[in-house]
Parts: structure tokens; C-alpha cells; sequence
């Protein structure tokens, strides 16, 4: 039983996923993102990173942007114990178990240099992971497990000691529902990318751009279990972080025509092999052949998928421009240690959204995502659940000078209710999950 449970806390490698975007990738590197997600034709600085093309329509000269966003997140899970012959029902019934996310900086950074033919742009963010997700009273799956461990410990005892199949039976299943079980996990995990490129105006109205991202992969799990039995008391304990980079070339074009602007970017995926740093490991679980790629040192892939984009922006007026999107991840192509069979189809997002000009220096913008996730109940799980949600954004642009802009916005997500019922080694559990999620953010872009 217990190599059941340290598998179970080893598999979080998705604990803490993407902000916003797809499965695993963070799609929100800016605050105009925010009050309105539909930036992929944008010809704003942020064009640096959703449509690098068309940084080649920008103002000529440089441009420097800086970003924040602070993001705010629950996970929870409901858990009741169906009937079984281990661990009484009471033991668990509409148990909430409550994890947080509380990213107070997630910053992003944008350069572009524009002259006539030629420009060059650099942009720094953090396309995965982005914060730490606390379960300061551990997760179901856990606490069913000891349990489970607790009544395969005492009916062996109790069996050996001479006592009836019946009578150790009842007395183990009594004493895994009495048991004194407490538990608490966490995963924090960062992608950071570093991107650089350039584009070119082909004519006066298509430019192409091509560059590469090198992204830069840490992350860190902490477990553990106490329980106590008859006076006796136990701990379990992990702490595992995890290294490594990889590199994605990025190409795109963009199509500028009067007010309608039209846009496509292609970002390859990125092949990145993670190295563990296992600092707390049982010894007596080291011959355990699915837990031997999580031992110190050992490498496993923590892929990224490539993602196709495409934007339209148009402006109605001189006042008010509309503008929508398409996110399309590569998910089923790339390797996620095994949870890429559990991915029905790849995700897509949609996006819509309209900015309108009150008078020369403040613009308010609304927006709207939809993302849909096609996974199987095997791929969520306690300890990383994807649910298909939409996401509201609003903000503002105000302009006190030519060559200043400045950003709020903030993105609300609603996530569609989500149910199953999860076996764990003969034991039923109903789980209910819920999350919501806010982010808020602010910038500022300079011109010179």
C-alpha cells in the first residue's frame, strides 16, 4: 500500500499548470491580455510575443514594456468513500480538501527595435507552470490510501497472530476508520522563456518573422503523511524539485490591409528533459520500478506542445476596433509521460474581443476565452485537474503621453463543474471538483 501512495504523490508532475492557455502552457504575458485575450493580430508591444510579425508595423524606433500579474487560484475537492470491505464510510463523507494559489508576480518583459524593412524584438515571460499550489490539509487520495495501508497492516498482524479471518477483518476495518490521519502536499512549478527574433516587411503590407525560445524548467514537490495508530505514530515525507531547458523555434506572418489587420504563428514544441534533485526518498522504496525515474538524478521529459495561432483585428471605426483569435495546442504529439494517451483531442481556444476609444489618451477593452479541454477521466486527477472553462477579461489603456501607454486588466475564469468516481485499490471514491480562478495585472510600454 504504501508504494501505491508515494506513486500517487510522484505523479504530480502537473500539479501546478498553466494560468491561462493550454494543458501546460501559459498564454497570459501581458496586461492588455487581460482586459481583452483576443491579441493575436495585436500591433501594440505585446505583439513581441502573440504576433511577432507585426512588430514590423509598429512606430519605428524602440520599444521597451514591463509586466505584472498576480494571479489568484482554489482547487478544491470534495471526497466521499463509497462501501467497501477496508475503511468505513464515515470516515470520509463530503470531506472538502481546499488548495490555494496565491502568484503575487508573474512578470513579462517586451523589447522591439522597428526601422524601415528590419526589426528585432525580445520578450522574457513565464509560458508554464507560474506559482505554488498549497494543500495545507493534503489531498483524498492520500488520506484513503494510508487508510487503506493501515488496514492491510493490522488484518496481517492480527492473522498472524492466530486470530480468525473474520475477526481480523472487522477489527483492521474498524481501526482504518479510527486511525488518526493527517496529510499535506504542495508543487511549485516555472517555466521561464527567453525569446528573441526578427521580422522582415516583405512588402508594404506582409512581413514574416522567425526566432526561437529557450525555456528554462524548475520545479519543486514537497508530501507528507503523519498517522497514528495505538500510540504509534508515523510520517511519510517527499521533496523532490526538478531541472532542465529546451528550445522552440518560433516562425509567423502577419497581413496589414487599411483597418484589417490578419495574423498566424507558428511555435514549434520543445523536447525538455528534466533532471530530479531528491533530497527526502524512502530507502525502503528504492527497488520500486515505478518510482525509479523520480530517484536523485535520474531524467524524465517535461515536454512543451507546439501551438498554432491565428488573429484578425479590424477597425470598425476610429473609436472602436474588434478583434478575435484562435489558440490550437499540439497536446497528443508530445510526450507527457504517459498522460498524452489519456488526451482525446488536442485544445483550442477561441477568442473575441472590442476596445473603444473614449478620446485620445484612455481606450477601455473587453474580451472573452473560451477553452476546451478533451481529457479523459485518467488524466485528472487530485493532484492536477484540467476542466474546460471560458475566461472574462476587462481593462483599461490610458495614454498621458504619446510615448507612454499604461495597462490594467483583469481576467476571471470559470470552470465547468467537474465529477468522478475514482478506484483506488478496491476503494470507491466520488470526487468533486471545483476551481475558480482571477488574475489582475498592470504595465507600462515605452516609446523612444
Amino acid at each position: 500500500m504504501r508504494k501505491i501512495f508515494l506513486c500517487s504523490i510522484l505523479l504530480a508532475e502537473s500539479f501546478v499548470s498553466a494560468l491561462a492557455g493550454g494543458l501546460v502552457t501559459n498564454t497570459n504575458h501581458s496586461a492588455s491580455f487581460l482586459r481583452n485575450p483576443a491579441r493575436m493580430a495585436s500591433l501594440e508591444l505585446d505583439a513581441v510575443y502573440y504576433n511577432p510579425a507585426g512588430v514590423a508595423f509598429m512606430k519605428k524606433g524602440f520599444h521597451i514594456g514591463l509586466n505584472n500579474q498576480s494571479a489568484f487560484q482554489n482547487r478544491d475537492i470534495t471526497a466521499t468513500i463509497q462501501d467497501n470491505m477496508f475503511v468505513p464510510t464515515t470516515a470520509m463523507q463530503n470531506s472538502l480538501y481546499e488548495g490555494t494559489i496565491v502568484s503575487p508576480v508573474i512578470p513579462s518583459i517586451h523589447f522591439a527595435y522597428v526601422s524601415d524593412r528590419w526589426s528585432i524584438s525580445s520578450h522574457f515571460g513565464v509560458p508554464g507552470g507560474g506559482g505554488k499550489l498549497d494543500y495545507a490539509n493534503g489531498l483524498p487520495m492520500f488520506d484513503v490510501m494510508v487508510r487503506q495501508m493501515i488496514y492491510g497492516n493490522v488484518y496481517g498482524a492480527l492473522m498472524g497472530g492466530g486470530a480468525s479471518q473474520a475477526t481480523a477483518a472487522t477489527q483492521a476495518y474498524q481501526m482504518a476508520g479510527a486511525a488518526d490521519v493527517n496529510s499535506s502536499f504542495s508543487g511549485q512549478t516555472y517555466l521561464f522563456g527567453w525569446q528573441v527574433g526578427g521580422s522582415y516587411k516583405l512588402t508594404d503590407n506582409l512581413s514574416a518573422y522567425a526566432g526561437a525560445r529557450l525555456l528554462m524548467a524548475k520545479s519543486k514537490y514537497e508530501g507528507s503523511v503523519y498517522y497514528a495508530l495505538n500510540g504509534q505514530e508515523n510520517n511519510m515525507d517527499l521533496l523532490a524539485e526538478q531541472t532542465g531547458f529546451g528550445i522552440a523555434p518560433i516562425v509567423g506572418i502577419d497581413y496589414k490591409l487599411d483597418r484589417l489587420n490578419l495574423a498566424v504563428k507558428y511555435e514549434f514544441g520543445s523536447n525538455i528533459e528534466v533532471e530530479n534533485s531528491t533530497s527526502k526518498f524512502p530507502e525502503q522504496f528504492d527497488g520500486v520500478a515505478a518510482l525509479a525515474r523520480f530517484k536523485d538524478g535520474v531524467k524524465s521529459q517535461s515536454d512543451q506542445p507546439a501551438l498554432l495561432t491565428a488573429g484578425a483585428a479590424y477597425d470598425l471605426t476610429r473609436a472602436l476596433k474588434l478583434s478575435t483569435g484562435m489558440h490550437y495546442y499540439f497536446d497528443k504529439n508530445v510526450n507527457y509521460n504517459g498522460l498524452e494517451n489519456e488526451i482525446n483531442s488536442n485544445t483550442v481556444e477561441y477568442m473575441l474581443g472590442a476596445e473603444y476609444a473614449l478620446c485620445q489618451k484612455l481606450t477601455l477593452s473587453a474580451g472573452v476565452q473560451f477553452t476546451n479541454y478533451e481529457v479523459t477521466d485518467n488524466y485528472n486527477s487530485n493532484t492536477g485537474f484540467m476542466v474546460s472553462n471560458y475566461s472574462l477579461g476587462g481593462g483599461l489603456k490610458y495614454s498621458p503621453t504619446e510615448n507612454l501607454d499604461l495597462n490594467l486588466g483583469v481576467l476571471w475564469t470559470n470552470f465547468d463543474d467537474y465529477s468522478k468516481t475514482a478506484n483506488y485499490n478496491g476503494i470507491g471514491m466520488l470526487e468533486q471538483y471545483d476551481r475558480r480562478s482571477t488574475a489582475a495585472g498592470i504595465g507600462a510600454a515605452w516609446s523612444f
